[in-house]
């Protein structure tokens, strides 16, 4: 019996289980991350304006298409206790009722592209590129929570392997696409430069989101999974926007939250900013591990939780913090053995020299500052870790609203508003700034192992019998198989 629930060969709550189902998720996310980082190396190499635009843009514009793709990919809970419970043939249901959230956020991503965009940036620095670049992205925004609603479908019943093949496809389309946009090909397109860059992006979305609908809507997938059953369906409608809609909020919230982090530093200093910025720049690319790990969780805490099979939870759990540590020891290599490798990687060797010649107080080198500031950085990405991994539990319970409520002060009390008073009001070091990012990590991973710890989760039950929602699937069944 418990080898038919298990989605993996091996034994369940395992670091090996948990390692073959978060793996392909965090070489998905690293490949998202990766289509950041080639638009920036196309764009410095177009224009330094447009590169500067489009990573002030995108940090807006990553607020909401992350958002909504965070509020989607809940299909995923519970696809997983679905799959858990046995209940395959309601798979489709939670799955399609997001491909609808999807297409209905049109209404809200072109306005905020149309309006939003020429609002924040009229006075900017580099403001017409900013609207060209925020605007293209949201226009076309829709598809990304799209392809993570439908990606949620596979992410449940731990099916993640394949993700990795899309994910390299997709940025092999997004190089492409780049190079043939940014700077044109010659008779042919046009060199349309930063508006070229949030078209290729939006492109390599849509093409991930169009190889998963194929294979979505596969004659096996139809009926096996039921996931012909397209109508829409207002009951499992509202369960998983009530599921998706705290952490989609937080998430939101917790970027616009750091872009101010950055906003302040800028005021404070040069110095202050352009270490932040490697520092940001760090952060953003080692997220991969804890978003893949996070998914990996939820999916297979879901399972568990769905089969009523709790108990497994607490070697997951252990599981799960054990590849933590490894993370960790990794990561301390390049973050505090020998930062210098991370250093000569993030600045180009024209500005070396330039960069290196500031000072910081007390006449500390720009070298001296940014090691200890990795070193915050490296303290803040073990805590992070530690609370993506409760949070991941606490989402395949249904217990999000917790985690929008704690997660949205926390960024507030423990985060900028001590940065604003202590740092910029006193115009401290970036190295308090840093210290003060390393105790929101430790303060937030503390609440969420409390909230874990009291168990409440444990009390949610997101895939009860509905008998509204029987009665329909039973009645759509035969229609929708012939589809």
């Amino acid at each position: 019996m418990q080898e038919n629930n298990s989605l993996t060969k091996y034994p369940e709550g395992s670091i090996k289980e948990l390692w073959s189902v978060s793996l392909p998720l965090m070489i998905s996310a690293l490949a998202s991350l990766m289509m950041i980082f080639v638009d920036r190396c196309f764009l410095a190499r177009y224009s330094l304006n447009a590169l500067n635009a489009a990573v002030n843009a995108g940090t807006l514009a990553w607020a909401f298409l992350g958002g909504f793709g965070v509020l989607t990919v809940m299909s995923e809970v519970f696809v997983a206790q679905y799959n858990g419970a046995k209940k395959y043939d309601q798979i489709g249901v939670p799955v399609w009722q997001m491909i609808w959230f999807s297409v209905f956020s049109i209404v809200v991503f072109v306005p905020i592209g149309l309006f939003l965009g020429p609002a924040v940036f009229k006075n900017a620095t580099y403001g017409y590129l900013q609207i060209d670049y925020f605007g293209y992205l949201m226009i076309l925004g829709s598809f990304y929570p799209l392809m993570t609603a439908i990606s949620g479908f596979y992410i449940g019943r731990g099916k993640t392997r394949f993700l990795i093949y899309l994910a390299v496809f997709a940025n092999l389309v997004n190089v492409l696409f780049d190079w043939a946009l940014i700077f044109g090909v010659k008779g042919i397109i046009p060199a349309m430069g930063i508006k070229g860059a949030a078209i290729a992006t939006c492109l390599g979305t849509i093409f991930q989101a169009g190889i998963l609908a194929f294979l979505f809507f596969s004659k096996k997938n139809r009926i096996t999974y039921g996931t012909s059953k397209w109508k829409f369906h207002l009951p499992t409608f509202k369960k998983c926007f009530k599921v998706g809609f705290p952490p989609a909020v937080f998430f939101s919230l917790e970027i616009i939250g750091w872009a101010l982090f950055y906003l302040m530093m800028t005021k404070v200093g040069e110095l202050h900013i352009t270490v932040s910025a490697i520092c940001q720049s760090i952060v953003l690319l080692l997220s991969f591990f804890f978003d893949g790990l996070n998914r990996g969780i939820a999916a297979l805490a879901g399972n568990f939780i769905g089969s009523k099979r709790i108990y497994l939870i607490k070697s997951l759990l252990k599981s799960a913090l054990k590849l933590l540590l490894i993370f960790t020891i990794i990561v301390s290599f390049f973050l505090i053995i020998d930062p210098k490798l991370v250093v000569d990687f993030l600045i180009p060797g024209s500005l070396e020299k330039e960069i290196f010649l500031i000072k910081g107080a007390a006449g500390m080198s720009f070298y001296g500052i940014l090691k200890f500031c990795l070193f915050c950085v490296f303290v803040y990405l073990f805590f992070e870790g530690i609370r993506w991994i409760f949070a991941g539990l606490l989402t395949a319970a249904g217990d999000t609203m917790f985690l929008l409520v704690a997660g949205s002060l926390s960024v507030w009390i423990f985060l900028l508003v001590p940065v604003y008073f202590i740092v910029v009001k006193f115009s401290l070091s970036v190295q308090v700034a840093w210290i003060l990012a390393s105790v929101y990590a430790i303060l937030l991973s503390i609440i969420y192992w409390v909230r874990y710890r009291q168990g409440k989760w444990k009390n949610i039950n997101l895939v009860a019998d509905d008998n509204v929602q029987k009665n329909i699937l039973e009645k759509d069944s035969d229609e929708d198989l012939t589809l």
